[in-house]
């Protein structure tokens, strides 16, 4: 530690309070720094400051009341590397001295395209083009300054010197780097045009560059192709397998550019990625043959990128970690593209989307851009029936007369006073619900392009939408049960159909909501008691919905059957059984919750979960946070703080618990355990008849694979229950003496994203002995 720069500093600023030439103030700072004043002389004051340091305790600040805010940041912009951007050391220059038109070797050209794919790649998880992309010399030449036509875009600008002439590697490297930067100008306009949040999820500054925007998707594969027919001239003298390498890249990323192209036709989509899935195989095996050069990447370009922030590292991403980030956009792209061959029904579409944002690993933001963008495409939203309004039939209208088309081909009476057909009256206000359930209808799908984390938090939002929704549903229903009446139909539909379907709906996302929040690991393992309560009670709440929604069905087939309807029949019986299948999803959920809820409350009492201090809070408070997003939901949906303790503590607080809990947990057929245990048995067999009615029934035929990895992975969870409940009992079975808290067991939660939860929402806990 040397005082050397402290006394200089202090001599800058004392000179600034004395009167001094104008020369001398009009000198810039950091330049009157540079000029030497006299003999500079070094003290070592390393000591000192350690035993001043040591002298301190910890969380002690010391403050001079003359040294203030702006001095302390200038004092560390100043002269900092890390703060000051127009730092240089000494002998160094601003720009670069590497020289762009210098040959490469075959080998080095295939380092820097490698190098360039694995910065392209960390860019895509998030980091600024500024520390990866734009690092590149190569690049910077090509887009500084900014070319007109792509035969500006060269290594050079102005005058080319004699002899300087690029060689036909250089050539493949320039067609390369130019199909690379299309490549980023493709990825920009598609994310920007979605939903999603700068610099959290994707970094979109090009710092003043532009990228080649203006320039079509033909010029840059004509460029592909040309450096391509270079390669495998005959004539150029280079090692076959040297060759066959940079074939492949440019192979590769002629094909990525397709992929990308934002006007790739719908039917196209499902042949772009395919293609490079089979290149990446070439690129990974041959990935050993390239040769870095270092000086081809320089963190100096900053400095002259429209950025205001100072110089920061290059983001360095290993080509084993660039590669699989690749392979992973691809195959999530080519998942993608799979929403355009299901069948246009927003069931299937809300299964599919479900599914894809649960997808491990995450996806990137490109590729949930490019399945919003198909989701959003107009061919899709454009489809001959309403999606909201087949959505609405498929739950609460079978065979209904309400939907039926001839209403809509009813027109409006010329007199403007003459009462309206009755139905065209249904029309009207079925059409009049459409509309307002169109925007929350729309929040709930681009929820569903998000990230599960972001899909959390934004879902949380769309279930207050949807609790106005119902109050405006309920407002409908009522004017739609007078028509209907006066129709003579009112036997064929059933009470208050609009607000069912939507607070069947609100009660779904509740429900996933509470899920993913146990997923993610929102909840610390000693609230597990009381969430798996809380979602218990929500589920409860939507099979009683769908049990009457089930009957309704019963009876309109019935009535189908009745009148010798038999062409309506099938439409009724297949939406009978879809909601056979919701209701036996439902029953199962709320049996593992409940049995879930019961063993993690005996672990509490039985000291065997991880319980973390909180001096400054109290389990109101607590409760009030956790059940925040649901507490304003009309009908109340939360229960009263005190009703919610005396269930998930029967037996009196954790930590002093009554003196029947010690005879509960010793009686085999307690409610106690006989509780978990049937739970955990009619929760297998609920999710059994799910798996066997299949995922058509359930309308997640388009994720059928993905569907019955979850069906499994519940069914999976169930047994582990049943096994860590019989544990625990075994070691009250072999206690001595009535101290329950020293059972001499614990528990370990299984870890999020690791592989060691069947199902990532079930978190079954492993009972070990300590």
């Amino acid at each position: 530690m040397y005082a050397g720069f402290a006394q200089h500093h202090d001599d800058v600023f004392s000179d600034s309070r004395q009167p001094t030439s104008s020369a001398s103030v009009g000198l810039p700072l950091r330049q009157a720094f540079r000029q030497p004043v006299g003999e500079v002389k070094i003290h070592d004051i390393s000591d000192k400051f350690r035993r001043a340091c040591n002298a301190l305790q910890v969380g002690q600040l010391i403050k001079d009341e003359s040294f203030t805010l702006f001095e302390s940041i200038g004092a560390l912009e100043i002269m900092d590397p890390k703060m000051d951007s127009g730092f240089l050391l000494p002998d160094e220059t601003l720009e670069d001295a590497y020289d762009t038109l210098t040959p490469l070797l075959p080998e080095e050209v295939i380092g820097i395209m490698d190098q360039l794919l694995c910065y392209e790649m960390a860019w895509h998880t998030g980091y600024p083009l500024s520390q990866t992309l734009f690092t590149s010399v190569y690049i910077d030449k090509l887009l500084w300054p900014d070319p007109k036509t792509v035969e500006e875009a060269q290594f050079y600008r102005g005058h080319l010197p004699e002899g300087k002439r690029p060689d036909a590697l250089l050539e493949v490297l320039r067609a390369y780097c130019l199909a690379l930067v299309k490549c980023c100008d493709f990825v920009i306009a598609k994310i920007v045009g979605r939903d999603y949040f700068e610099e959290e999820d994707f970094c979109t500054h090009t710092y003043n560059r532009v990228l080649l925007a203006r320039v079509p998707l033909d010029v840059f594969l004509r460029e592909l192709d040309a450096a391509a027919d270079m390669m495998e001239d005959t004539e150029l003298e280079i090692d076959c397998a040297l060759r066959d390498a940079i074939i492949s890249r440019l192979s590769f990323r002629r094909d990525f550019l397709r992929a990308l192209d934002l006007d790739c036709p719908l039917e196209h989509l499902s042949t772009s990625w395919p293609p490079i899935l089979k290149t990446l195989t070439s690129i990974s095996v041959t990935q050993q043959l390239g040769k870095i050069v270092p000086g081809s990447f320089s963190t100096k370009i900053q400095r002259r990128l429209a950025s205001t922030v100072p110089p920061r590292p290059i983001v360095e991403l290993e080509f084993k970690d660039a590669f699989e980030k690749l392979k992973q956009l691809c195959i999530d792209s080519e998942e993608a593209t799979r929403f355009t061959t299901l069948e246009p029904d927003p069931l299937e579409y809300q299964s599919f989307l479900f599914a894809y944002a649960s997808r491990s690993p995450t996806p990137l933001p490109y590729s949930r851009s490019y399945l919003a963008t198909l989701l959003f495409h107009p061919q899709i939203l454009n489809a001959t029936a309403s999606l909201p309004l087949t959505d609405v039939r498929t739950l609460v209208f079978p065979s209904s007369t309400v939907l039926d088309p001839k209403n809509w081909a009813y027109s409006p009476p010329r007199n403007p006073l003459a009462p309206k057909p009755h139905r065209l009256q249904l029309a009207l206000l079925i059409d009049e619900f459409i509309e307002r359930v169109g925007q929350p209808y729309l929040d709930f799908w681009t929820a569903l392009g998000q990230n599960t984390c972001r899909l959390r938090r934004m879902m949380t939002h769309v279930i207050t939408a949807w609790d106005q929704l119902q109050r405006d549903a309920a407002s409908v229903d009522a004017d739609l049960m007078q028509v209907i009446t006066a129709l003579g139909v009112r036997n064929e539909v059933m009470e208050s159909p609009l607000e069912v379907w939507v607070y069947h709906k609100k009660l779904w996302m509740v429900e996933k909501c509470i899920l993913l929040g146990f997923e993610q690991d929102i909840y610390l393992p000693d609230e597990y008691t009381g969430m798996y309560h809380f979602l218990s009670l929500i589920v409860r709440k939507r099979r009683v919905v769908l049990g009457s929604v089930l009957a309704h069905f019963s009876m309109r087939a019935t009535q189908l059957d009745d009148a010798k309807e038999h062409n309506e029949a099938p439409g009724v019986t297949d939406g009978a059984l879809y909601i056979a299948s919701l209701m036996k999803e439902a029953e199962g959920v709320q049996e593992l919750s409940a049995a879930l809820s019961s063993f993690y409350s005996v672990l509490l009492y039985l000291n065997a979960l991880p319980t973390p201090p909180r001096p400054i809070s109290t389990e109101e408070l607590r409760y009030e946070l956790r059940m925040k997003p649901f507490l304003a939901l009309e009908p109340p949906e939360v229960p009263d703080f005190l009703s919610f303790q005396n269930t998930i503590k029967p037996y009196g607080p954790y930590d002093d618990p009554g003196p029947e809990l010690l005879a509960q947990l010793k009686h085999d057929q307690s409610p106690l355990w006989t509780n978990i245990e049937s739970g955990v048995k009619r929760a297998r067999e609920a999710f059994a008849e799910v798996k066997n009615m299949g995922a058509r029934n359930a309308k997640t035929e388009g994720v059928s694979e993905a569907w019955t990895k979850d069906i499994k992975g519940v069914l999976a969870s169930c047994v582990a229950l049943g096994v860590a409940a019989a544990g625990v009992r075994v070691a009250i079975a072999k206690m001595e003496g009535e101290d329950v808290k020293n059972l001499g067991i614990k528990v370990v939660v299984p870890d999020m994203g690791k592989g060691t939860r069947y199902a990532e929402g079930w978190i079954v806990g492993k009972v070990v002995a300590k």
